[in-house]
């Protein structure tokens, strides 16, 4: 029976009015949007890059300085364990993709290997070219999976990082072996997005160096002397930061200091990090936290160095060197220096989201104009109008005015939920999630098209109209669950494998396919019952 229980009714009204309500700050003005409250006026379609404008950046991946450094850590460790085994050893280098390690005459060299391969089990591929001589090297599967976790983790604080800024439904992606496409919508300085995400922010504390030492320029030390230097021809074409760190020392040894190699604590020891304020000079400071580690170690290097000097290093450079006043154990601590107000959130945002594992460079850069996403926002619009013009004047003609008008009624209402689900998730509409939308319309009324001719087959065999109408739709379900299945699936596998515009038209798609079993089928249900007990109809013209 077509007739519904009032509870149904009721529950079905509710749906779609709620619906109404979800979907309605999308065609509201900002003047309007204003006297809302903040949780209802936001909840709005985000628009994607095409449409809104913004930021196309792809990164290069430094992967070979991540294995160069893993070589050189191992160089390090084979030479320990070595000396440990007291084998004896004439040299040990690197090339970047290997380690050559040379014995003295005499030296047990199967003693050797089998020491150096008990380094790391399993993932050392170590050789002997000539009698002495042995070559280490990372196996290719190692070097694969190191790869792929380099390039993972670089995502996820390039994601962080994003994140962070409020951007809504950024595309962070893997693009080949070595690349991160990231794509911003809404952002009208590329640069600063590009500084936020390309800072490794490796930040170490280190104390004043006694001995073996390096030497690095302080922040302001390097901000006084590089601007004069720049002007150079020869420093401009110079690459080698501790080369030009060096001639910054010269100039002006008061810019720098002596820092031990050794880390008191790394950077990977902190929990969090907030911009703040300093509650005596009122100067912008960065507040941090460590782990219960990483808390136990700056205490003790403290304590044990009251009035010396402890250097915070940010990307191989000092950016404040603060004297110990008294021993720190509380596990937090600020980080001072002349800084601005943004400079601290940059800092304390990328201090949060973690280090980069390897160096990012932009290999390519595109800015999509605003004007440009609203060109594409008025076409789509005609496209989507006129599509959504014709399939109403098409179910008018076909079915007449008052089952046509149903099937167009149950079309708006499809589109009502479906920008009502797009708002509640927060996804973001792109030009070809309008096509999705499009199309969406066709489906929406496709339901209803199987269903009255169902309705017209039992007419046609002298059925009276709330038994052909109730026939119709029960024989025409098993079809529209067929239809919108198989495509639904389509859609679920373009939104997980697809990228970019793909994924656009998958949304669209998939939340339309889903709303439209309710429009079509249930909600145009009740709204013939309720018609069918109002006129009583003798015949169904359809």
């Amino acid at each position: 029976m077509l007739t519904l229980p009032r509870w149904q009714t009721w529950t079905i009204t509710g749906i779609t009015l709620v619906s109404l309500l979800l979907a309605l700050p999308n065609l509201l003005p900002a003047s309007v949007l204003s006297f809302l409250p903040h949780w209802y006026a936001t909840s709005v379609i985000n628009l994607g890059l095409d449409l809104r404008g913004g930021a196309h950046l792809l990164f290069d991946v430094d992967v070979r300085s991540v294995v160069r450094q893993r070589l050189t850590d191992l160089s390090d460790s084979i030479r320990a364990e070595l000396r440990k085994q007291q084998l004896a050893l004439r040299e040990i280098s690197s090339d970047g993709t290997a380690i050559t390690v040379s014995l003295r005459e005499g030296t047990d060299q199967a003693k050797a290997i089998e020491a150096i391969r008990n380094l790391e089990a399993g993932v050392l591929d170590v050789t002997s070219p000539s009698p002495g001589t042995l070559r280490v090297a990372y196996t290719q599967q190692e070097l694969t999976l190191r790869r792929q976790q380099v390039l993972d983790q670089s995502i996820e604080v390039v994601r962080k990082r994003v994140d962070e800024t409020g951007t809504k439904e950024p595309t962070i992606q893997r693009q080949g072996d070595e690349r991160i496409l990231v794509q911003v919508p809404g952002v009208e300085n590329p640069d600063d997005l590009i500084k936020l995400i390309s800072t490794t922010a490796k930040m170490e504390f280190r104390l004043e160096g006694v001995g073996a030492t390096i030497l690095r320029p302080t922040k302001e030390g390097w901000d006084q002397v590089w601007p004069d230097l720049a002007k150079s021809e020869r420093w401009q074409k110079e690459s080698n930061k501790t080369l030009i760190a060096e001639e910054i020392c010269r100039r002006q040894a008061a810019a720098c200091m002596p820092v031990s190699r050794r880390v008191v604590v790394s950077g990977e020891e902190l929990t969090d990090a907030q911009a703040t304020f300093d509650q005596q000079t009122n100067r912008p400071i960065v507040s941090f936290r460590f782990t219960t580690t990483g808390g136990r170690a700056f205490c003790r290097a403290t304590t044990d160095n009251i009035g010396k000097p402890l250097a915070i290093v940010l990307d191989e450079r000092v950016i404040s060197a603060p004297v110990i006043q008294s021993a720190i154990c509380g596990g937090s601590g600020i980080i001072t220096g002349n800084f601005t107000t943004q400079q601290t959130n940059e800092l304390s945002l990328q201090l949060r989201s973690g280090a980069l594992p390897a160096t990012l460079t932009v290999i390519e850069r595109r800015t999509v104009g605003a004007d440009l996403g609203a060109d594409a926002i008025r076409a789509g619009t005609i496209a989507a109008a006129v599509g959504t013009a014709l399939v109403v004047f098409f179910m008018f003609l076909s079915y007449g005015p008052i089952f046509g008008g149903f099937a167009n009624l149950a079309m708006a209402v499809n589109l009502i939920m479906v920008f009502a689900g797009m708002s509640v998730l927060g996804a973001s509409l792109t030009l070809p999630g309008i096509a999705g939308l499009v199309l969406t319309v066709g489906m929406a009324v496709d339901s209803n098209v199987l269903i009255y001719e169902r309705v017209r087959e039992e007419q046609s065999l002298g059925r009276p109209p709330i038994s052909a109408l109730t026939a119709g739709y029960e024989r025409a379900m098993s079809a529209i669950i067929d239809a919108n299945l198989t495509t639904l699936i389509a859609g679920i596998l373009m939104f997980g494998f697809g990228s970019g515009p793909i994924k656009g038209f998958a949304t669209t798609l998939s939340l339309g396919l889903l709303t439209s079993m309710f429009s079509s089928t249930i909600f145009t249900r009740m709204v013939l019952g309720l018609w069918l007990r109002w006129r009583r109809p003798r015949e169904l013209v359809i």
